[in-house]
Parts: structure tokens; sequence; C-alpha cells
């Protein structure tokens, strides 16, 4: 590296650059926030002690009820699930009407059934364990708020009579102002969000048994946070992983700011990820994919602060700064989920990577010295030996205390807040018997998913995972929400894979860009196949497309790579740039319906499937 590029190293961020990234990341955030999530869910609720517990709801009179609304909630149990058994009163005795079958919690489940009524007699009954010694421990469900509906509207004049619980039964009703016309996914849990916000719950309130344990228990400590903040409701345990989202477009600048030393392909490579739709997505459901990409952007980052400079010209001890934040990110990526350890590889072969080249190039720089007489020939062999010990030797064993030490301590200590649960175990213990089970339930993940894909099948984008779909919607409408990748950038960007790997094995960003250019472009490279590989040999065999979530910042920078090239040389002019930059955008408001769960006509949605496979 020469001085000038030093120069530049130390002034990342400009005015202009902190600005243009402000403003891209405060307009992705606003985006991101619209349709969020409620802020407002039902807070108490009924937690009936034994089965068969009853009531009657008298409405005085009789009325038409077409629709009834049921919020699950967590109780104090760990299953909490149940069924209500409704028998209607048809003017001499209970009859059967209906039942609601409340599968999981925080969400509003329902019936459609109609019935023309005075009186409803409501009866709890379990249905998820036939061991009667279980039922109240592990399966004792929370109704937490249930409503009646004639049409649109809301029945509210009714008493609670015959009321045969302990439990408070009005804790049933006393939140109708919460109550939707409908269920979706602004008003309650949808998909994998059944795990993981009721886990962060469980972790704020010390629960013994956690329900999502699959995971290393960061993300849900991290996700907690919004819970604290703004209750337990859809925006609280979302928004932590929005403002994470967020927080990748400033990394995305970072990494091709400091990649390419120019503003314009650090601006063109955060607009792809801006308008990519799996960044969209993925970082609005609650779960821990946000957390994990953006840790793992973080240790990469930091990696190529090191793998792009000199470290005997920055000196020692600040050469080992970026190594230090490297391994603290590469910690919090592991310690939320076990794919973010996958960078170690790709760190790795870039860290050897570095100083191989930085030897040659101290060497060559040795040599010039001797040839100008400026040391003498004797001193040669000494300054080259004092380089490898210091250097290479040295580093390596910081770097032991950088990629293993602190990773595997960060790792333990983000076991401190559930480490109450089993007070008979040390916290060493409690994570070498979590690492045993996770490895051994992502080992035995085999069951079929009818949106599951293979590792080949994710670049080409043959199997979007659907999340979410409408429920009572007018006729003709359709509500929906897909995780899959904007076609342009991720299908330019396996392209660009292919291309940058000719590029340099052919020499040709050598020969027109020089040998650090040459070196540098195999960081994106060597990034994407660390993340992307492990996943051909993984002995998880039930996989999804949103896997190669972090994957896609490497293919970004790929496409820049290949696009700064082939204007260096002529071949195409920075429209190109603009151009794809346009189509992406338009791209991601033509798709935002299916990206957003926005109601719309259901033909638009199908419309939108130009593979077979994209389902939704």
């Amino acid at each position: 590296m020469s001085k000038h590029d030093l120069r530049i190293s130390k002034k990342l961020m400009k005015k202009w650059d902190l600005v243009v990234v402000t403003v891209m990341t405060l307009i992705y955030f606003l985006i991101a926030l619209i349709n969020l999530g409620s802020m407002d869910a039902p807070q108490t609720g009924w937690e009936p002690d034994h089965l068969y517990e009853s009531f009657v709801v008298d409405f005085g009179r009789e009325v038409e009820i077409d629709k009834i609304m049921l919020y699950g909630g967590l109780g104090h149990a760990w299953g909490c699930y149940g069924t209500l058994e409704i028998k209607a009163w048809d003017g001499k005795e209970f009859v059967p009407y209906t039942y609601i079958d409340m599968k999981s919690v925080f969400r509003w489940h329902y019936s459609t059934d109609k019935v023309k009524t005075s009186k409803l007699l409501i009866t709890n009954e379990f249905l998820r364990t036939d061991k009667e010694d279980e039922k109240n421990r592990y399966y004792k469900a929370e109704f937490r708020e249930m409503a009646f509906f004639s049409g649109a509207e809301l029945i509210k004049d009714f008493t609670v009579t015959d009321v045969h619980s302990d439990q408070d039964v009005g804790l049933l009703f006393d939140e109708q102002d919460m109550v939707p016309d409908k269920p979706s996914y602004l008003n309650g849990t949808y998909f994998d969000e059944v795990y993981f916000p009721r886990t962060a719950l469980e972790q704020i309130e010390h629960r013994s048994i956690l329900y999502e344990n699959t995971h290393p228990p960061l993300g849900k400590t991290i996700m907690s946070l919004g819970i604290r903040l703004f209750g337990m409701n859809p925006f609280g345990w979302r928004i932590m992983g929005t403002l994470f989202g967020a927080l990748m477009l400033p990394l995305m600048y970072l990494l091709g700011k400091r990649l390419f030393k120019d503003s314009f392909w650090a601006f063109f490579c955060t607009f792809l990820l801006m308008f990519d739709f799996m960044h969209f997505t993925q970082t609005r459901l609650a779960t821990i994919d946000s957390y994990t990409a953006v840790f793992v952007m973080g240790t990469y980052f930091f990696m190529l602060d090191y793998y792009d400079s000199w470290a005997f010209e920055r000196g020692f001890s600040k050469s080992l700064v970026p190594l230090l934040f490297s391994g603290i990110f590469l910690g919090l990526g592991g310690a939320t989920k076990w794919i973010g350890f996958y960078a170690a590889f790709g760190l790795a072969v870039l860290f050897f990577a570095s100083r191989i080249r930085e030897y040659i190039e101290y060497k060559r720089r040795v040599g010039q010295a001797v040839e100008h007489g400026e040391i003498s020939p004797d001193s040669r062999s000494k300054m080259l030996r004092k380089y490898v010990g210091k250097y290479f030797i040295l580093t390596c064993l910081c770097c032991v205390v950088f990629f293993i030490i602190i990773p595997a301590g960060i790792y333990v200590l983000s076991f401190i807040p559930i480490q109450n649960r089993n007070d008979d175990l040390t916290l060493i213990e409690e994570v070498i018997k979590s690492v045993k089970n996770m490895y051994e339930y992502h080992k035995g993940v085999v069951e079929p998913h009818p949106y599951s894909s293979h590792w080949y099948e994710w670049p080409l984008i043959l199997r979007p995972i659907f999340y979410y779909s409408g429920a009572l919607l007018p006729e003709g409408m359709g509500s929906s929400i897909a995780s899959f990748g904007n076609p342009l950038v991720w299908w330019t960007g396996f392209v660009a894979f292919f291309v940058t790997l000719w590029l340099i094995l052919s020499r040709r960003i050598r020969n027109h860009l020089g040998a650090m250019e040459s070196g540098n472009a195999w960081f994106p490279v060597v990034g994407y196949l660390s993340l992307y590989f492990p996943w051909v040999v993984a002995p998880r065999k039930l996989t999804f497309i949103y896997h190669y979530f972090s994957c896609v910042p490497f293919l970004i920078l790929m496409i820049a790579l290949v696009l700064r090239y082939l204007e260096h040389v002529g071949l195409v002019r920075r429209r190109v740039a603009y151009i794809l930059m346009g189509l992406v955008m338009i791209l991601f408001i033509v798709y935002y319906p299916v990206l957003s769960g926005l109601e719309v006509p259901r033909s638009y949605l199908n419309a939108l499937r130009i593979l077979p496979r994209w389902d939704w």
C-alpha cells in the first residue's frame, strides 16, 4: 500500500460519505418501519388451572355470531397450547357449535362458524399431551383476549356468568379495544416468530425452560431489548431486527469504500443492498438472521482493514487493532447463530494471505534498500528474521487470543442471561450441554418442509420461502410475505462471482489495475465462499434460502468489482451501473407487496410468480 492509500484508509469516511450513508440509512429505516407491526397487543388473560374449567357468555338477547377471535399468550408454562370448546344455547340446552384450537402464542386465532344464539358455553380443554401429570406443567394455556363479531361489528354488550374457574375470567375480555377485525402479521406472530419472541420474553422473565434452544442466546437477548422498550407486541419484537437491517447499510458502505477507495462504488453497493428483497423481508421478521448478518459484515470489514494495508507501515500495535475487533465481531456472530462462525474460515485465509503478500512486499523493499545502499547486506537477513518473528509469529499468537479465546469467551458470556435456569450447572457446563443439544438437533433435522431448498438452488432463487398468507380477506384480495433475493442482484451477483474468478486467475485485474487490486479482488470471493461452501458439507439436511442471506453483501461487492473493472478498461460506461441501480429499485417497488404483506388483488401476486416454484 502506498502512502497515498494509507492516507485514504485513515480518512475512510469523509463528510460527504457520512451525509450520503446517513440519508440512505434513514430513508431505508423509515420505509422498513411502515406497517412493521402494531404496538398494541393484549397483555392480560385467563389462565385456567385445570381441564374443563368453563363459563357462560350471556348476550341478553339473540345475536348472530359469524366470527370469534382469540389471542393466545405465554402464561406460566412451556407449551401454552390449548383449545376452547364452544357450545351455543338453542333455547333448551347447550349444543356443540365450534372450537378454537390455539396452536401458537401471541397470535390471533379465529372461528368463522355461524350461529344465532343468546348464550355461549365456553370450556377449556388441552390437546397437546396424553400424560395427566404434564398437562399443567407443560401445556397450560393462557387465553389473553376473546371477542365476538356480528358481521363487521364487535359485540361488546354481554355478561359472563356461571363461572367454574378459580382464575379471573374477566381478564379474557378486558382489552376489547385491541381486538383487530382480522388476524394478520401486523397484530401477531408469523412463521418462526412463534419461537424467538416468546423465548426473548422467557429470558426477560427468567423462565426455567426456554422454548427456542436450538441457537445460542445472544440473538434473543438483543430481541428482548426491543420488547423491554416497546412491550410484548409485534413492533416490540421486530424493531431490533429492523434496526440491525438498517445498520447493514453503513456497514455495506464501509466495506465498499474500504475495498474500492471510491465513494461512488460504496454508494452503488449500499444501494443494491438497500433494495434487495431478502434484506428487506428478513430484517422485518423477528428472527435472529439480522444480527448474524451485521456481525459477519463487521468481522469482515475489520479483516479487510487489516488485509488491505501493510502492518509494518502501521506499526505492530496499531496493526493488531482491526484484528481484535474482527475477532470480537466473530464472537458476537457465533453467539447469535452458529453460521456466524463460518466466517472464520475466510478470515483465516485472508489473514495468512495478507502475511504472505506482506512478507513479499517487505522483502522487496529491504532488497531495494540494500541496492540503494541504505542498509548493509548483512542487515538484510536480520531484518527479515525480525519481521517474521514480530509480524508473523507474534501476530499469529495474538490471533489465537483474538479469534479463539475472545470469541469463545463471548460465546460463553452470552449464556449468562439464561444461566439461572439450572442452578445445578455451572456456566461452562450449561454451555457444553447446550452445544451438544444444538448439534444433535441440527444434525437430526430431516423432516421435509414445503418451502425448503438445497444450497445449489439459492443463487438462482429457484425456491423462495413463503412466510405468510393473509386470512379473512375480501374475495379476490391477497396478502403474502415471501423471502427471496432481488433477481437483478442475485443473478447478476452469481455471474459476477465467476467473472471475478476469471479476472483474477487470468491476471487481467493485475495487468490493468495492479497487484494490490488483484489481491483485494480475492476478498469478496473468499468471504462469499466461507459463508456458502459450509452448507455444501453441513450435516443439517433441511435448509432454506434464508441461509444464503449473509452471502449477499459479498455478491454485491463482486458486482461492483466487475463493473468497476469493465469501466476501467473501457468496455462499459458508468451509466450501466446507474441503469442497474434503477432497475433494481423498480423491481423492488414491483415486488413490494409480496415482501411486505401489503393487501393487493390476488391476480397481482400471481403475476409476480415468474418461475415455477415461486409460490405465495
